[in-house]
């Protein structure tokens, strides 16, 4: 199948799912213009650079500066392109200031970049939202590409939620071509640096969870999701919104497959009653208090006791050809990368 276009942009292209995505799209002959916030900090590009290099595909990679806040960078970025890749966005459940730094960012800089395409006339843009604009109702059944998050508990729900809505306003405005993934929380290889997804991986297996909250998750791989983009934006009868998850698990179960694939892994054994969850919730603000960073909210658990975790990616297997790899290859994948990232054996 022939790609629409050679010459594509990404944004966000030293996270973990954008330096999958950029891999990706190299290892199938594109020529990629990737935009981090600093090109020069090598701290936060080398691994996309060594990547590239050693795939031979050096050549066909362009790094340069691209800040989701500033309108007027874009257009010169986007010229002459045919593709954009969305994928840059900001990933965290609490801030102190919440419209500031997870609100605004979300959606400002979903917007900029795709105005620009297209004043641009890029032909085609695939953008990267998230399982959390879907959200976790009704229980009842598993969710589809139909269904819309109304559970604004966290910051980041409503910022993903939000963006997303706008970013459909913005395409039928304008007349882009838009293409939409909502994959579920991303583990596997390619990040640099923890996200809350793979510190998740990073504290099961060194026993950071004593007791398992009642929470499901919907899995999916980095690599997974990043041939999810690509098909997406080649596959001339794509269209809407594509759910991406490998699988569901509750949270004990989740801890169980992991222990099977690292046995030495230190996973949680017993399932929290929500009280008890409440008790945890007080000693964390408690030692918020002596500087420790705080890990949970009263706004993150609300979230957490709402909904399920189970959706419908049927659309995505039927018109993608998406086909998710077993878990326990991810489940490895992301433990090696965790331990990589940690300096530990």
């Amino acid at each position: 199948m022939a790609p629409v276009g050679k010459s594509v942009v990404v944004t966000g292209a030293n996270g973990h799912l954008g330096c999958a995505l950029v891999l990706d799209l190299l290892n199938h002959g594109y020529q990629v213009t990737a935009t981090v916030r600093d090109p020069s900090d090598l701290r936060k590009t080398a691994h996309l650079r060594d990547a590239a290099e050693g795939m031979g595909a050096a050549e066909r990679l362009d790094i340069v500066a691209g800040d989701l806040m500033d309108a007027d960078c874009w257009g010169d970025i986007l010229a002459g392109k045919d593709g954009l890749f969305q994928v840059a966005a900001v990933y965290s459940t609490m801030s102190k200031n919440p419209q500031e730094d997870i609100i605004d960012p979300s959606i400002v800089g979903t917007l900029n970049p795709l105005r620009a395409a297209a004043e641009q006339g890029v032909g085609r843009v695939v953008y990267t939202s998230s399982i959390a604009a879907v959200g976790g109702m009704p229980e009842g059944r598993a969710k589809t590409e139909s269904d819309w998050n109304e559970n604004f508990s966290l910051p980041y729900t409503y910022a993903k939620t939000e963006s997303e809505k706008r970013a459909w306003a913005l395409s039928e405005e304008c007349g882009l071509d838009l293409r939409v993934c909502n994959p579920g929380m991303i583990w596997g290889p390619h990040f640099s640096r923890h996200t809350p997804s793979t510190e998740i991986m990073s504290n099961l297996i060194r026993g950071k969870y004593p007791m398992a909250a009642k929470i499901g998750f919907a899995i999916v791989d980095s690599r997974d999701v990043a041939s999810a983009h690509r098909l997406a934006y080649e596959i001339e009868s794509a269209e809407g919104r594509f759910l991406l998850s490998a699988i569901d698990l509750q949270f004990i179960d989740m801890g169980k497959r992991v222990k099977a694939v690292e046995p030495k892994a230190k996973v949680p054994k017993i399932r929290a009653p929500w009280p008890l969850v409440q008790v945890n919730l007080f000693f964390d603000w408690g030692m918020g208090l002596f500087g420790r960073k705080r890990t949970m909210s009263r706004a993150i658990v609300k979230s957490m006791r709402r909904g399920t975790s189970i959706y419908d990616c049927s659309k995505s297997h039927k018109v993608l050809g998406w086909k998710p790899r077993p878990l326990e290859e991810t489940i490895r994948d992301t433990i090696d990368a965790c331990r990589q990232l940690e300096g530990r054996v």
